[in-house]
């Protein structure tokens, strides 16, 4: 019995001291959440803007001659955006499920994130670019990337350029998802725009425009699956917390019960004794 209430004891320390991991790398998750969101939203803002130009040349111009929106069937370049550790629920689990589904032997990856850089090299996976932590990588650095696929794409190496990365729709709800962010799919709105004289031309400034468009678009998909990530890790934490929580009471009953136990054979025993006197 005491041997009993000595295991009960021990796993309860064991389970408090996970708590407090769980509970430190909640709280971390929920300040880096926050911060990505509010990261994401001055983004939003930026790239509509441009969004906006674009769609207003797009709409008055009828003769754009532009590679970037001639549709094409061929060689792909995806950007997977994953996260370096673990924790995180199926964050990178669900990534890993989209890519296989939708990409094809002779297709480029550019990873950004080292979870899963190991096992899609080790599978045999073409990637261009060498292991690169996504905590350590900032606007300047992925443009590096995005000019670079940019510049594949405009020397038709590939016919497109798309992005895997994890939609956040709110702070316990998250998708993964694939975005093709070249060619351009522009929808044409039906509404006035003002007459702008553009220079040189509008042609060229829609040709200068994109690239940055595209930047951007790039920039924001990876600081919404930045968001994405950290909003996981939250959420799994905080259920990894709650359910030690459940499970200290379970064992701190069973180990009153065993100590009850242990108190009634005791006095059973000194009972038995003081009759046998």
């Amino acid at each position: 019995m005491a041997g009993n209430k000595a295991a009960i004891k021990s796993r309860i320390k064991s389970i408090n001291t996970t708590k407090k991991i769980t509970g430190a790398m909640e709280l971390i998750s929920t300040v880096k959440l926050q911060k990505y969101r509010i990261l994401s939203e001055k983004i939003i803002t930026y790239e509509n803007a441009i969004e906006e130009t674009i769609k207003q040349i797009a709409s008055s111009e009828r003769d754009l001659d532009t590679t970037y929106l001639k549709r094409k069937d061929g060689k792909k370049l995806f950007f997977v955006f994953c996260s370096d550790m673990g924790l995180c629920g199926g964050y990178n689990i669900n990534l890993l499920k989209l890519l296989f589904e939708n990409i094809k032997e002779n297709d480029e990856l550019i990873i950004i994130g080292t979870k899963i850089y190991k096992q899609l090299k080790d599978r045999g996976y073409h990637i261009i670019n060498e292991m690169t932590p996504s905590d350590k990588i900032d606007y300047f650095d992925l443009k590096k990337y995005s000019n670079m696929a940019i510049q594949m794409y405009k020397d038709k190496t590939i016919d497109a350029i798309n992005v895997v990365y994890t939609n956040f729709i709110n702070n316990v709800s998250f998708k993964s998802d694939i975005k093709k962010v070249l060619p351009l799919e522009i929808i044409k709105e039906e509404k006035y725009y003002p007459p702008i004289l553009f220079e040189p031309s509008p042609n060229e400034v829609f040709n200068d425009m994109i690239p940055i468009f595209v930047e951007n678009d790039i920039y924001r998909l990876f600081i919404e699956s930045k968001t994405s990530e950290h909003g996981s890790r939250r959420y799994a934490m905080e259920n990894a917390t709650n359910n030690a929580d459940e499970l200290n009471e379970e064992l701190l009953l069973a180990y009153n019960q065993a100590r009850q136990a242990s108190i009634t054979s005791e006095i059973t025993e000194i009972v038995a004794g003081a009759d046998a006197l």
